[in-house]
């Protein structure tokens, strides 16, 4: 099945340059455009998140200078002499007990509650007994247990007025109200060791509130005010998010900080006010504070677009002026291409195109010249190279059969003049193998084939040396099929016979392994021989590298045969590796590959 083909888009360079300079203008845009919001959006932010700390910075003092106004009202009496001989009286009969009563709760009606609305209740309490005036049908809860509760005791024990942060009392009806309060030792004015009680002052938050209603956040922004028990006192939300407050974290620290609600970004500034414990918390969506800066952005954006549109209508019509000689010249190469040389075109400009064109011009003449000069001596002498090196080739083929056949024939010889019918039947059998295995196949045969040549070849020199010699192929499944050179493997193994049983008495064993290493076939013909000398190792390493071709065919038809004829085949990635020691001597035999990745097979590289 044959692979599906993308096609590929081609440009000329007249849209590749009007492209080029539109990203190139589009991207600068872009990224001047994209800078200036983000600074515009951090400026903007910045300058909202300062001047709402400011503002609730401002709206926590103004909080924090109504509840000292209350401080100071409670220092009314002080100012009421008749009031406070009132207060400090023993009265004896009942008749002075409600004139003291009357006398001190009408103070409180006048003085206390009067000027200020958000004044619920107003207490005196003394040891003896309580004094009060409220605006609520409910007192305060602790009023039978007053002495009890650790506001009065604290009053007692100092001389600073205290406060009493904002809790929920019943005032008005069943559903608790939000009241805080503040206390105040009362003391004789004679006698300023002697403590007369506790005047208290209950007020509802509408003081506070008044305070807050007129704090005025740009942006939609939300405003709460919290108590020491995390009880909103105030809230005003003017964004979408009514749930705001309960999804922001309630323990903040005072300043500014940005967090995420419900996956959207906001800006919170926070103050805590020392005194009474609240804290002011003003929170701004960020979408809201860059809402001016991204439509400035998409201005910006919009304009520059029409502003490169209009450059690049302009562009065009100079480009295909200017360019216009270039496409001229161009399309006079696409005719020389098809092989005209005769094509000439006309000179317009004396610029640098004008130069382009006569220079052209003259190129194509000489090209012309040039090419039917030697394109019949450069096809000669490349057919010329060609049939030299077949003829090498098959010169160095021709030369491995006499020499093989005078070694085996002598073998055969011999077994019969001993006597030994059977084994030189074998033989027999054996060399009828290896002769129809060379006249079945071309010069190149696959490895598995090679190696019953090989085998048989063996098979042959084992009768002859007996148990002095041995042989085993380790050959991996998937080398089988590549085709090498006929005649590449035998002459190393009658290389080994010839230095190792020849040379010595000792049994001598030979390991022919095959692998694929990196797109490589490598073939190792290993003996356990006494090795190769260093002086001589190095003379036949030599060999196998020099380039003197005659030298070489006479030096040897063994080693540097076989290495002849795979640079000959397959180039000089391929060849004969040679290393030797004392423990014995390895041949490797390199192949280049091909890997066909679409039939999935292994084919050898042919350079001829």
């Amino acid at each position: 099945m044959k692979g599906k083909h993308r096609t590929k888009l081609h440009l000329n360079f007249k849209t590749k340059l009007v492209l080029m300079i539109s990203l190139f203008n589009i991207s600068l845009v872009l990224c001047v455009s994209f800078f200036n919001y983000l600074w515009h959006s951090q400026q903007l932010t910045r300058q909202t998140i300062n001047q709402t700390q400011q503002i609730i910075e401002q709206t926590g003092v103004n909080i924090d200078n109504y509840i000292d106004e209350l401080y100071r009202l409670t220092l009314s009496p002080y100012y009421n002499d008749e009031i406070m001989e009132e207060i400090a009286s023993s009265p004896r009969t009942p008749e002075e007990i409600l004139t003291k009563k009357r006398t001190i709760e009408t103070f409180l009606s006048s003085v206390m509650t009067l000027p200020r609305d958000e004044v619920l209740r107003v207490y005196i309490l003394t040891d003896d007994d309580i004094y009060s005036y409220t605006r609520t049908p409910y007192q305060m809860e602790d009023y039978d247990s007053y002495k009890e509760a650790a506001w009065y005791k604290e009053a007692l024990s100092t001389n600073n007025p205290i406060y009493i942060p904002i809790h929920s009392e019943k005032a008005f009806g069943e559903r608790r109200t939000q009241i805080f309060s503040v206390a105040r030792r009362l003391r004789s004015k004679e006698n300023n060791n002697y403590i007369l009680g506790v005047i208290k002052v209950d007020a509802n938050y509408t003081g506070i509130k008044s305070i807050c209603d007129k704090v005025k956040l740009e942006n939609q922004g939300a405003l709460f005010v919290i108590n020491e028990n995390e009880e909103v006192v105030y809230a005003k939300n003017d964004l979408a998010d009514s749930s705001l407050l309960y999804e922001l974290a309630l323990q903040t620290k005072n300043g500014d900080f940005s967090c995420y609600i419900n996956r959207e970004k906001y800006i919170v500034n926070v103050t805590t006010l020392q005194e009474s414990g609240l804290r002011i918390i003003a929170i701004h969506s960020y979408n809201n504070l860059t809402s001016r800066a991204k439509a400035n952005l998409s201005r910006t954006v919009f304009l520059a677009f029409i502003c490169i549109v209009a450059s690049i209508g302009i562009f065009i019509l100079f480009i295909r002026r200017f360019l216009h000689p270039l496409y001229h010249i161009i399309d006079s190469m696409k005719i020389v291409q098809t092989g005209d040389l005769t094509v000439q075109v006309p000179i317009e400009q004396n610029d640098e195109i004008g130069y382009l064109a006569s220079s052209f011009n003259t190129m194509t003449s000489n090209l012309k010249n040039v090419i039917d000069r030697n394109s019949e001596l450069i096809k000669k002498v490349y057919e010329a190279r060609y049939l030299h090196k077949v003829s090498q080739y098959d010169a160095l083929c021709s030369q491995i059969k006499p020499h093989f056949l005078y070694n085996t024939l002598n073998t055969i010889s011999l077994l019969i003049k001993c006597g030994e019918s059977r084994d030189a039947i074998l033989c027999i059998e054996d060399l009828s193998r290896f002769l129809r295995g060379i006249m079945n196949t071309d010069k190149e045969i696959p490895l598995k084939e090679e190696l019953s040549l090989v085998s048989s070849y063996l098979n042959l020199q084992k009768i002859r040396y007996g148990d002095r010699l041995s042989y085993d192929l380790k050959i991996e499944k998937n080398t089988e099929p590549v085709l090498i050179p006929a005649l590449s493997l035998q002459p190393l193994a009658e290389n080994t016979i010839k230095h190792c049983c020849e040379a010595s008495r000792t049994p001598v064993a030979i390991t022919i392994t095959s692998v694929i290493q990196k797109d490589q076939l490598l073939i190792r013909v290993a003996d356990n021989g006494p090795g190769i000398p260093e002086a001589i190792l190095q003379r036949l390493i030599t060999g196998l590298d020099k380039k003197d071709e005659e030298n070489n065919l006479e030096a040897s038809i063994g080693l540097i045969n076989v290495h002849r004829r795979l640079r000959l085949r397959f180039g000089p990635a391929s060849g004969l590796q040679i290393t030797s020691c004392a423990e014995g001597t390895s041949v490797t035999l390199v192949i280049p590959l091909l890997i066909s990745k679409e039939e999935g097979i292994l084919c050898t590289e042919h350079l001829l």
